[in-house]
C-alpha cells in the first residue's frame, strides 16, 4: 500500500542522522570516536549521520550514552525512528520490489511518495505517472528483454502502483513536460498508443495535473531528451530533490545548486512548450491520426 501522507522513513532517517551528528559535535567527538565505541568503521557512523540508515537499538544506546544525551533527547530520537520504521509496510517494501531496485532507484519510491509537487521533463517518453499498463509493458518488453518475465512484471507493477500518488486523499501536484516525439512514437502499436493518448486526455484536465508538450517546431529544445525530475516537499525543513535517470537507474541530488540548475532548465524548456490547452488539442489531433 502507499503511505498516503507527506512524511516517511527517508526524512526520519535524515532527522535522526542530523540529531546524532549535532550531539556528537556538541560533545566534542569525532566520527572515529563514535566508530570505536560501536566497534564499526567510520563509514557506518557517516552513513547513519547522512540519513542513509537507522542505527540499531544497540548502536543508538551506545551513541546516546557516549554523547551524554538526556532522557528527553533519547525519547525524541527513539520516537523518530519508530515513526520512520512504521512506513516499512509500503508496497515497495515487498521482496520482489526490493530485489529489483537498488540504491537511489529504490529510495526514489520514498521520495516520490513524500512529495507535495513534482516537476518532470520526461523527454521522449510519456511521463511515467501518466503511462498506461500496456504502454509500460511495451517499454519493458523492449528495454528489458534480457530480464525474466517476473522481473519485467515487477517493473510494470511498480510503475502502476506509483501512480496512486495522483489520486490519493492529498494528491501530488504534477507539472509535466514531454517532447512531441513522446506522443507521436507508436509504442506497442496503434491500439496501445491510442489508449495511452486517451489516458492523457483524461488526466490532463485534472486540477492537480499540468501537461505541456514541446513541439517539433520549437527547434533545439524539441530534441532535449534528457529526463529529470524536481521534487518538492511540505515544510521548509525538507530540502527539494533532483532525480536524474541514468543507464543503471535513478540518481538523487539534494544539493541546492543542483536543484536551482534543474529548476532553471525546467523553466527554460517550459518557455518552448505549448500551453496545457494547446497540448490537449495536439494530443486529440495525434489520436485521430491513429484511428
Amino acid at each position: 500500500m502507499s503511505a498516503n501522507v507527506n512524511t516517511n522513513a527517508i526524512f526520519a532517517m535524515r532527522d535522526v542522522g542530523e540529531d546524532l551528528q549535532r550531539l556528537r559535535t556538541d560533545a566534542g567527538l569525532r566520527q572515529d570516536d563514535a566508530a570505536e565505541r560501536l566497534k564499526v568503521s567510520r563509514f557506518t557512523v557517516s552513513k547513519i549521520e547522512r540519513g542513509k540508515a537507522f542505527p540499531t537499538d544497540r548502536q543508538l544506546d551506545a551513541l546516546l550514552s557516549l554523547y551524554g544525551a538526556n532522557t528527553q533527547v533519547r525519547a525524541s530520537i527513539q520516537a523518530k525512528i519508530e515513526h520512520g520504521k512504521s512506513y516499512g509496510r509500503a508496497w515497495w517494501e515487498q521482496p520482489r520490489f526490493r530485489n529489483l531496485f537498488r540504491g537511489d532507484s529504490y529510495r526514489y519510491f520514498y521520495v516520490e511518495d513524500a512529495a507535495e509537487r513534482i516537476s518532470v521533463h520526461s523527454g521522449t517518453y510519456v511521463p511515467g505517472l501518466l503511462q498506461t499498463r500496456r504502454y509500460v509493458e511495451a517499454i519493458a518488453a523492449f528495454g528489458q528483454k534480457q530480464e525474466s518475465a517476473e522481473r519485467r512484471e515487477a517493473f510494470v507493477e511498480s510503475r502502476m502502483k506509483r501512480q496512486a500518488i495522483l489520486s490519493r486523499r492529498h494528491p501530488v501536484i504534477l507539472d509535466a513536460l514531454c517532447l512531441e516525439t513522446a506522443l507521436r512514437a507508436v509504442v506497442g502499436g496503434k491500439d496501445v498508443m491510442r489508449e495511452q493518448l486517451l489516458h492523457l486526455l483524461t488526466w490532463a484536465p485534472k486540477q492537480n495535473v499540468t501537461l505541456r508538450m514541446i513541439p517539433h517546431s520549437a527547434g533545439a529544445p524539441s530534441i532535449h531528451g534528457f529526463p529529470f525530475t524536481v521534487l518538492d516537499f511540505p515544510g521548509t525543513e525538507n530540502h527539494s530533490v533532483v532525480s536524474q535517470e541514468k543507464l543503471r537507474g535513478q540518481l538523487l541530488h539534494d544539493d541546492p545548486a543542483d536543484v536551482r540548475q534543474a529548476r532553471r532548465k525546467f523553466a527554460d524548456l517550459t518557455g518552448y512548450a505549448l500551453s496545457p490547452q494547446e497540448t490537449i488539442q495536439r494530443i486529440e489531433e495525434i489520436e485521430k491520426e491513429l484511428r
